[in-house]
């Protein structure tokens, strides 16, 4: 039951990662689907003198990356039922 959560949960990221993809190359004939928000953090930073550690994240949340999570969910709870 746990493995089949890890499963959905890579089926949605990777619904949401070729979504925002097809929103990037779509963006010349459908632009609203590379509009978007993005959300993130600066750079954090960790000096230990030996080892200087740096680290930032950031999300594009765009229409087609939503739109692609959802079919994604959608997909995979099909999936489940059967």
């Amino acid at each position: 039951m746990k493995r089949r959560g890890v499963v959905v949960f890579f089926i949605v990221l990777a619904g949401g990662i070729i979504g925002a993809i097809l929103g990037h190359v779509l963006r010349e004939t459908i632009p609203i689907l590379d509009k978007g928000l993005k959300v993130g953090t600066d750079s954090l930073s960790l000096n230990l003198y030996l080892i200087d550690l740096s680290f930032s994240i950031h999300v594009n949340i765009t229409l087609g990356a939503i739109i692609g999570l959802l079919l994604a969910f959608l997909l995979a709870d099909v999936g489940r039922r059967k």
